[in-house]
């Protein structure tokens, strides 16, 4: 019988071999196809970005679990035109705890409903979010919920525009929960009259109406007595003293379970205050004039020796510094002393530290250099503290102080710089309220890293490229042929 080559030719080692490998080919593809698609049926997706942009912070959690109220968050602009991004956190949010609604309204269909919440008369643009619950609601500008470099723009080139450097979307979206759920918002009064800093003069305007604070003046020569609603007062470096008439006041004030931040700037003989400095001795503290020198190289930023890097201490308002692992720049720092005579009841906690090795100029507005010399005050010192002064009565309310030999620390974009400085700000105000857990939801960094390499590994990493990778294919490519010739 003759043979059919057509029969014989499929019986062949090599139709056999080729068909296993098209066979195993075809299945692998339906494998991958099959995980494709009962991935995409999953609910929860990997957050694969470096620094989780899709991944909500276990404290904005916290908060969606404590939620007692529900609070719908709505998206102006038409259905299906939300950005991406925005819309899968949101998402997130929806998703947890079940106290949080999304909506989308349309303001072209529905023009009437925006306005309501236009608390300025600018408009709430495409994109802007609006988040209520029962009669509070805040809104969330398009633009607020990214942060911009415009160092580099320059407006008169078309090719320029500023650059996206972090989401702040979170921060924003938490901020406003915490705000439209809360029961009482907190009110801050900043003394003025004095030559004070402000918060607008820091730049913490912005961080401080995230966390919700609203902040009003405080002239006590005009006003008789610190207002009863003023949850925290702030004295912020006063270029001349309080008046005793103004010491008396703040100090009934603090009598009455009040709550106080108090950051100094260098004190000189030529602008002492002696009036501010009685109200601090009631409570045990005087800021001397002595500004710290750090004499150990680990401690000091850009190798200057009055930029000291503090030890943090033990304590709430440190807590989350030490989990994120956040330095602190004090930049000429004055000595806190605790007094002898003081208060039985007092509590005084250091919060940031100098060095045994540092040492403070007694006179640093004539000191010629920042060399050791013998009449300087060998360290450590107390360059920040807590101060806690039991109430006396039962139901009332703790005393409670920050002091900081310092404000410099908060001036010239330094909490931009060093974001421990602005965290440790924003923790005392949180530590002063009585919130022992405080919400910190940075800005998400979204800018490009680059890729540095020296000369020689970039030539190491061209010749791997270049020649490495090719012969290792052609190398395997003529070893499976080899195999395969001998079928």
């Amino acid at each position: 019988m003759k043979k059919n080559p057509i029969l014989e030719s499929l019986s062949s080692k090599k139709v056999r071999y080729g068909g296993y490998a098209t066979l195993l080919v075809l299945g692998a593809l339906a494998v991958v196809i099959v995980i494709n698609v009962l991935v995409d049926q999953v609910p929860g997706k990997l957050d694969l970005t470096k620094n989780k942009i899709y991944t909500l912070a276990p404290e904005t959690y916290k908060l969606l679990d404590s939620l007692k109220s529900d609070v719908t968050v709505t998206t102006i602009g038409k259905p299906g035109s939300e950005d991406p991004t925005v819309k899968a956190l949101l998402a997130k949010y929806a998703s947890h705890g079940g106290h949080v609604k999304l909506a989308t309204v349309d303001p072209d269909l529905n023009p009437g409903w925006a306005k309501q919440f236009d608390t300025t008369g600018q408009g709430l643009g495409a994109g802007s979010l609006v988040v209520e619950s029962g009669k509070k609601f805040k809104t969330i500008g398009q633009y607020d919920m990214y942060n911009y470099d415009t160092s580099n723009y320059d407006p008169t080139n078309p090719n320029s525009a500023p650059r996206l450097t972090s989401l702040s979307i979170e921060q924003r979206v938490t901020s406003a929960i915490q705000y439209v759920t809360a029961a009482k918002n907190v009110t801050i009064y900043q003394l003025t009259g004095h030559g004070e800093s402000t918060l607008a003069s820091l730049g913490l305007t912005t961080a401080v109406g995230n966390e919700n604070y609203e902040v009003k003046d405080l002239n006590l020569l005009t006003d008789k007595t610190v207002p009863a609603g003023a949850d925290i007062v702030l004295v912020m470096a006063p270029k001349k003293d309080i008046s005793g008439e103004d010491a008396d006041k703040l100090r009934a004030y603090l009598a009455g379970g009040g709550r106080m931040v108090v950051l100094l700037d260098v004190i000189t003989a030529a602008n002492p205050t002696p009036n501010l400095a009685g109200l601090l001795a009631t409570y045990g503290v005087e800021v001397r004039n002595v500004v710290v020198v750090e004499g150990d190289t680990n401690k000091v930023a850009a190798q200057n020796p009055l930029f000291i890097i503090p030890n943090l201490e033990y304590h709430d308002i440190l807590s989350p510094l030490r989990t994120n692992n956040y330095d602190m720049v004090l930049i000429g720092a004055q000595a806190i002393k605790t007094l002898d005579l003081k208060k039985r009841t007092l509590k005084i906690e250091p919060l940031l530290t100098s060095s045994p090795r540092s040492y403070g100029k007694v006179d640093i507005a004539n000191a010629k250099s920042v060399d050791r010399t013998p009449q300087d005050i060998p360290g450590p010192f107390d360059l920040a503290v807590a101060i806690t002064d039991p109430a006396q009565d039962a139901g009332g309310q703790d005393t409670r102080l920050v002091v900081v030999g310092n404000v410099k620390f908060l001036q010239g974009g330094m909490p931009g710089q060093v974001p421990g400085n602005g965290d440790f700000f924003m923790n005392s105000i949180g530590w002063l309220r009585g919130q022992k857990d405080s919400i910190t939801i940075r800005p998400k960094d979204v800018s490009q890293m680059r890729l540095s390499m020296s000369q020689l590994e970039a030539l190491l990493f061209s010749g791997l490229v270049v020649v490495i990778l090719p012969l290792l294919i052609l190398g395997s490519g003529l070893v499976v042929w080899l195999r395969r010739r001998h079928l």
